[in-house]
């Protein structure tokens, strides 16, 4: 069976390897459309977030699903339904190097695309996080005692990046050692 302790949080899968699609001559390298792949398991960090002997499996395209492939459909139509079909099957792929009968175990999918995006997260264009050229370095604001944090901020998307930003948005507003006295509070009596 699938041993749940030794998975790790996150997993990056090249679909087509670092080289890309080498159908062409150029190749399109390791971002290319659908290749690079992000796998997260955040049970790793927080086993509450589904029933004891499961998890939560996270996979997406690491910035490279191009929108308008997407632009104009209708999500309830044929078509729509089909192309997310053809589009997961790099997704089912990557997850597949980490969980060989993933297809068999799973629960529940719940299959994603920009216009997902667009319309849950109110992502503009389906975006997911920024690009990394717009991440804000910190979470810093010019507001005194707001700091933010989230997929725009540095190191962006994917669950363990945001957990680091939220981390680093504590950090600067109480310093690690008022935390670590907090977290010995919080376990000598009984809540941690």
């Amino acid at each position: 069976g699938l041993d749940l302790t030794s998975m790790n949080a996150h997993y990056t899968v090249m679909d087509r390897g670092l080289e890309g699609d080498t159908d062409n001559d150029e190749g399109d390298g390791p971002c290319g459309e659908l290749n690079m792949i992000a796998v997260s398991n955040p049970c790793v960090l927080d086993e509450n977030l589904a029933p004891p002997g499961y998890i939560v499996v996270h996979a997406y395209g690491a910035g490279n699903e191009p929108y308008g492939l997407w632009k104009g459909m209708k999500r309830n139509s044929p078509e729509y339904k089909k192309l997310k079909e053809e589009r997961s099957k790099a997704l089912w792929r990557a997850v597949e190097t980490i969980i060989p009968d993933v297809r068999e175990r799973v629960v529940l999918d719940m299959t994603g695309s920009p216009l997902t995006h667009e319309r849950f997260l109110r992502r503009p264009y389906g975006t997911y996080g920024s690009a990394t050229d717009d991440y804000l370095k910190d979470g810093s604001t010019p507001i005194d005692g707001l700091v933010m944090c989230g997929d725009g901020i540095f190191p962006g998307i994917g669950i363990p990046a945001v957990a680091l930003s939220g981390a680093s948005a504590a950090n600067a507003m109480v310093n690690p050692f008022q935390q670590w006295k907090c977290l010995d509070d919080l376990k000598e009596n009984g809540l941690l």
